[in-house]
């Protein structure tokens, strides 16, 4: 896990590479993604300018960056803001909840989740992403945000059911009520689950002769916070951008998980 000095060093050091190189070329036009950013305690929807509610580590720092990259007379810079990425290669999005569902179908119980199915985690394919970049590159002016977020406005309950299609479980959650009793002692509860989990999955890489996974069932206490990340991407589409995966699909879900399958990171004997 990374620690809030690695955080603070990353943003910090894009920045000041921004300011001793990008400044002598007046065409470079840097982007600075900044992941689970627009989140908060209500529902509302987050548009560029609305308040940012950073509760992640990175996000809170990359966040400081991009205050910083405001300051930064004359640098020719546009800022995008994606909802949770998920897509072929990620780690860190979307693919914690398929592991979550390979280890639950390995133990044979329901998969059971904190808060309600109504918990916002609003997403955008990688192929959207790099698109969007290749595209603002050069359409937008130096200094805009963009939000990147597909029109599933996907929750957490969309996620679970998608999750439990591919691996044929069930799934239900603790609600608000078990899930606030919970909070009072979450670093607890954080790694009694990380404990449970670890053991089926190192099981289940072992019966499929995976030696190494970048994979692993543990989740960040940060990442089980009732924190809605609820994003409207639209004000893209008025440069002329399309999203070509607007829907958070099983089949597209698949595609994750067969591609960590094809690298024989994750075990084939979990997936119906």
């Amino acid at each position: 896990m990374c620690t809030d000095h690695a955080y603070c060093i990353l943003p910090s050091f894009y920045c000041c590479a921004l300011h001793s190189g990008c400044l002598r070329s007046p065409l470079t036009v840097p982007r600075l993604c900044l992941c689970w950013l627009l989140g908060g305690l209500t529902q509302d929807v987050s548009s560029e300018t609305g308040k940012l509610a950073p509760w992640t580590a990175i996000g809170k720092f990359k966040l400081k960056a991009e205050e910083e990259m405001s300051k930064i007379e004359g640098l020719n810079y546009i800022i995008v803001r994606p909802a949770i990425i998920y897509g072929p290669g990620d780690r860190l999005g979307i693919t914690p909840r398929l592991i979550m569902g390979a280890v639950y179908k390995q133990l044979g119980e329901p998969m059971k989740l904190l808060w309600t199915k109504d918990l916002r985690m609003n997403t955008v394919h990688v192929s959207d992403v790099c698109r969007a970049l290749w595209h603002l590159r050069d359409t937008a002016e130096s200094g805009q945000i963009f939000n990147l977020a597909d029109k599933s406005d996907t929750t957490q309950g969309l996620v679970s059911e998608v999750v439990s299609q591919i691996f044929g479980i069930k799934h239900d959650y603790f609600g608000s009520v078990m899930s606030n009793l919970a909070k009072v002692n979450m670093s607890g509860v954080v790694e009694d689950s990380n404990e449970k989990h670890m053991v089926p999955w190192a099981d289940a890489c072992q019966k499929d002769s995976i030696d190494n996974t970048p994979l692993s069932p543990f989740l960040d206490q940060e990442l089980l916070y009732n924190k809605h990340l609820h994003v409207d991407g639209s004000k893209i589409e008025s440069t002329g951008f399309t999203y070509e995966v607007p829907n958070f699909t099983e089949a597209k879900l698949r595609e994750v998980v067969d591609d960590y399958i094809k690298l024989h990171l994750f075990p084939a004997s979990l997936v119906p």
